[in-house]
């Protein structure tokens, strides 16, 4: 049997995984739980430069441009609609490294990267619920709770948060190697999508800065994307997705004005989406075992207030795919030695710039919503240090040509 790699998880960052395996000549089979790829609810995402360049490699960025809008900046409020500054943040990013940082919602998204895909009838397959995974000398074996099994070479999962994948793992791994809940949540989240109004412009992000709490209004082209953050005791208790919202989950900032002529209810009254879902942080201590690894929120969760989230995710995919494909070049049939090495390489490239971008992304979340008024100044200055250069160091497909890469300020390392 030919290689071949088995992905759990039809989400962002297994999508990209898939189009990342294809155009570096490695045959995969993608497998989602949900009966749709898109889901019927998908809220907003941000992708950075070091992804939407790799949209340009995968020949997938014109076709992004039509489904997101640039971000430029992001005006700072107190709930009263005073405005405390405003930046041209993501314009000076496009700038810097020569692609935009957009905005979408997940929907969108799914179907740009399924579009990407050749033949996806025969290679990605919905409504499948993993229930057993089997590992074998050369190869795995994975059971489906519809009574349908396939096998492969190895198994990846992009399966989220509360990965099935990792749940396999941890009853074939040794005792404590992997914790049954790795992350733990200190901020409770509200989402929501609806439509654009007046005094708030496409690209230009709004953020309200509350005691304990912070509102996101993000419009892209079509809509207005929403998230509220609001610090909770901290907690390891799995709590899911949930499309329930209750008037109390909003109570405090349903008068917070977005500007002084917008209210957050004058966009929420109209949301057409809605969902709750603490916003869990952690990474775990090891990414892969045997002839599965996991890459994503499956493995190292941080918080979205920088929207840098799934953008690391799909870097450990793009990485995890250069480390396939070299390996597969000098032996075409690994054996689970070889294939645990390039996990290892692939768990050790990433770990620590996945820690770098988790501080990062708590710093800004924890400044934003300090006692004292918003850190803004910190908030600021820290990016500036930091960003830049961590966004130039991103990997790339190795295997996949890119002749045509935009210009850019800062060059890129990889």
């Amino acid at each position: 049997m030919a290689f071949k790699v088995i992905i759990i998880g039809g989400g962002p960052v297994g999508l990209f995984l898939a189009n990342g395996l294809q155009r570096s000549g490695i045959d995969y089979l993608l497998f989602e739980k949900r009966p749709t790829i898109p889901p019927t609810t998908a809220f907003g995402i941000f992708l950075w430069p070091q992804v939407t360049r790799m949209m340009h490699q995968l020949g997938l960025l014109d076709k992004l441009r039509e489904v997101s809008h640039p971000m430029t900046g992001i005006i700072h409020s107190a709930p009263s609609g005073e405005q405390l500054s405003a930046d041209t943040i993501f314009s000076m990013t496009h700038k810097i490294h020569g692609y935009p940082v957009v905005v979408t919602d997940r929907g969108s998204l799914a179907n740009t990267l399924l579009s990407g895909l050749e033949d996806p009838e025969n290679h990605i397959f919905t409504g499948k619920q993993l229930n057993n995974i089997i590992t074998q000398e050369k190869g795995v074996t994975v059971e489906f709770t519809d009574g349908t099994s396939y096998d492969g070479s190895i198994v990846i999962g992009a399966d989220g948060i509360w990965s099935t994948v990792r749940d396999q793992i941890r009853q074939q791994a040794p005792k404590g190697l992997f914790p049954q809940n790795p992350f733990k949540a200190s901020y409770k989240g509200v989402f929501g999508r609806g439509p654009l109004v007046e005094g708030i412009s496409s690209g230009q992000g709004i953020e309200v800065h509350g005691d304990g709490w912070l509102i996101q209004a993000f419009p892209s082209q079509k809509e207005t994307h929403m998230f509220i953050y609001k610090r909770i005791p901290s907690t390891t208790t799995k709590i899911p997705f949930s499309s329930v919202v209750t008037d109390d989950d909003v109570a405090e900032f349903y008068d917070a004005k977005l500007t002084p002529q917008v209210a957050f209810k004058d966009i929420w009254d109209k949301r057409y989406a809605q969902g709750t879902a603490n916003f869990e942080e952690g990474v775990c201590n090891l990414w892969h075992y045997d002839r599965i690894a996991m890459v994503g929120d499956a493995v190292h969760k941080i918080s979205p207030k920088q929207g840098v989230a799934a953008n690391v995710g799909m870097e450990a995919a793009a990485t995890l795919t250069n480390k396939l494909a070299s390996l597969l070049q000098n032996n075409p049939d690994p054996t689970t030695k070889e294939v645990n090495k390039a996990f290892s390489t692939y768990q050790s490239e990433l770990e620590g710039k996945v820690g770098v971008w988790q501080r990062l992304s708590r710093f800004n979340l924890e400044s934003a919503v300090d006692s004292s008024g918003p850190l803004l100044e910190a908030m600021s200055t820290n990016a500036a240090a930091r960003v830049p250069t961590m966004v130039s160091k991103s990997f790339k497909f190795e295997h996949v040509p890119f002749d045509h890469q935009y210009g850019n300020e800062l060059p890129w390392v990889y």
